[in-house]
């Protein structure tokens, strides 16, 4: 009744309304009211009875597929065309057959069931932790040195579970979990963002990424202020590193970099073919170091790039996620790597 007393409403307002524009207004929410009342009233009753009639060719064939009685059907589909207007089928003394516009509608029908019985098998295997989809945002250190044998093991474990890994900076994966695109992310203490929380889960010491043949290759230890002698390239403040530099500086002397990238493989090319010299974290430095780059310990003071989790306030994982992560947490400090990690252990 509602949906008529609207119709009625706006047929009035169509009667004594001159204006084009606002008639036109009015007849897109007349279509818009006739859109949701066939919405809110098509069930999944009626899709499983039209699919089954259509693939059987007969109401009696397709009631005993769906342990209906053939009236009882009949019944479900008569009210499904007055839903939406028009016949679905022809019927004949001797056959069913789609109607031109049963027929269009057929495989828009099987779609929807389908994406619809996907949706609950994924939700059933989310529920009991033996499958369902995560999704992760981190550094590229910890995507390449850290997550490549926990998710070996994930794996085994969980057969019917698909990960997605996404590579980002750290002001990047901060933005995707508070826009709730991933599940959580592993990487930089970048920024505070409101609803986000970061969980420390290890430190590395920043140093200096040379070439061979640079001065500092043989060192044990480079200070900060030395580091004004010579060209510099760097990342920009959107990563980790880059914003602990912007915040921190440079010692004395401010470090400006000749060239600036978002990139740690950019930048090792950089100071590869002997454009500057850089700075990073040891694990990313392993990360992209070559037989011609060497990574130095940076002192005087130490400064240590902070690695967590990032997820949203307030917000439990999916048990697939859940689990996902207890592994990371588990297994990754007992990793042999090559980077000295400090690792922020619970207890």
């Amino acid at each position: 009744m509602v949906f008529f007393d609207r119709c009625l409403l706006f047929n009035r307002i169509m009667i004594d309304c001159t204006n084009r524009k606002f008639r036109i207004i009015i007849r897109f929410f007349q279509l818009m009211c006739l859109v949701c009342t066939m919405l809110s009233s098509v069930s999944l009753r009626h899709l499983r009875g039209f699919i089954a009639v259509a693939e059987q060719g007969s109401f009696t064939r397709a009631a005993n597929r769906l342990g209906l009685t053939p009236p009882t059907l009949t019944a479900t589909i008569r009210q499904f065309e007055d839903i939406i207007g028009m016949a679905l089928f022809d019927r004949t003394t001797r056959q069913v057959a789609l109607s031109a516009g049963g027929a269009r509608f057929l495989p828009v029908a099987r779609r929807l069931m389908a994406d619809f019985e996907i949706a609950l098998d994924d939700l059933d295997a989310q529920s009991k932790g033996l499958g369902g989809k995560v999704v992760v945002a981190a550094a590229p250190s910890v995507l390449t040195r850290i997550l490549p044998q926990i998710i070996a093991e994930f794996n085994a474990a969980h057969p019917d579970a698909s990960l997605r890994l996404d590579e980002m900076n750290a002001g990047e994966v901060h933005d995707a979990v508070a826009r709730g695109e991933v599940d959580f992310g592993i990487a930089g203490d970048w920024k505070l963002l409101q609803d986000i929380q970061f969980e420390p889960l290890f430190s590395d010491h920043l140093g200096v990424v040379c070439r061979q043949d640079h001065p500092f290759a043989n060192r044990k230890q480079v200070l900060w202020h030395e580091l004004a002698d010579y060209p510099f390239v760097g990342l920009g403040p959107e990563s980790g590193t880059g914003a602990i530099l912007a915040l921190q500086g440079g010692g004395d002397a401010p470090l400006r970099p000749v060239v600036e990238t978002s990139n740690t493989v950019t930048l090792c090319a950089m100071v590869a073919a002997g454009i500057g010299i850089t700075i990073l974290p040891e694990l990313a430095a392993r990360v992209e170091a070559s037989r011609d780059l060497v990574f130095v310990p940076l002192g005087d003071p130490v400064r240590e790039r902070h690695i967590g989790v990032i997820r949203r306030k307030n917000r439990s994982l999916s048990p697939i996620a859940g689990i996902f992560l207890d592994l990371v947490l588990s297994r990754a400090p007992t990793m042999k790597l090559a980077a000295n990690l400090r690792w922020h252990l619970p207890g």
